[in-house]
């Protein structure tokens, strides 16, 4: 099922997300608890929904990051100091595998993201969650961005790790970019984002999102800077 997007003031599109389930049937109630707040994990993120109803989550709980940062400087890889960096990303999980550990769930997983904003294009890779418990949750990923920053093209490493928690129902994380090719060769950067599930929607680099297992929503902010 798709809906129309519209787009933020920022350029980002706000979209919505579907879930699907994919849990054991034993111990309904604590195994409901743990699909609900899996649907919120990122990124932000593996951001896996698994319920076989949609669970729509309202867009005011995408919460953006600052866009500008006291004492920067430069717009474009030849300035000097750093590049303040803003955007959205959504992104599609799919490869998902759950294995209970003690009271623990572990979520592993396949992620594609389209990036918007600064960093402009796509980004693959996987992610490792730790549900907790209280409903609370750990995450961390890497993958490779493929697009163009700054009018730069290129590939370049980004990973990130960061938590979820279930009173806001927003994953947070930080993240750090690195170890690029071509005109991203000589990009550094770091920086934040918060965000949450969607219901199911096509993206440039996701296309068709019948395949996601769920999908996610997320505002970043941060600063790049290109070494001479």
């Amino acid at each position: 099922m798709l809906r129309a997007h519209h787009k933020t003031a920022n350029g980002s599109f706000r979209l919505h997300k579907y879930e699907r389930s994919v849990m054991n049937s034993d111990n309904k109630k604590s195994q409901s608890k743990s699909r609900h707040i899996t649907a919120a994990l990122g990124k932000a993120f593996v951001a896996l929904a698994i319920l076989g109803t949609l669970l729509p989550l309202p867009m005011s709980a995408l919460l953006p990051l600052p866009a500008n940062h006291a004492g920067l400087k430069g717009n474009g890889p030849s300035a000097p100091g750093f590049i303040v960096a803003s955007g959205s990303f959504i992104d599609c999980s799919f490869n998902s595998v759950f294995k209970q550990v003690g009271p623990n769930i572990i979520i592993t997983g396949d992620l594609t993201q389209t990036m918007y904003g600064t960093l402009d294009g796509c980004w693959t890779g996987s992610e490792r969650d730790v549900v907790y418990q209280d409903g609370s949750a750990t995450f961390h990923g890497s993958g490779i961005f493929t697009g163009v920053v700054e009018g730069q093209s290129g590939t370049i490493v980004m990973t990130y790790e960061g938590t979820y928690n279930p009173q806001t129902n927003l994953a947070t994380a930080q993240w750090v970019l690195a170890q690029g090719t071509a005109g991203l060769a000589k990009l550094h950067g770091q920086g934040t984002w918060s965000g949450s599930a969607i219901e199911p929607v096509e993206t440039p680099c996701t296309g068709d999102p019948a395949g996601c297992e769920g999908m996610f929503e997320a505002t970043y902010g941060g600063t790049l800077h290109f070494t001479p």
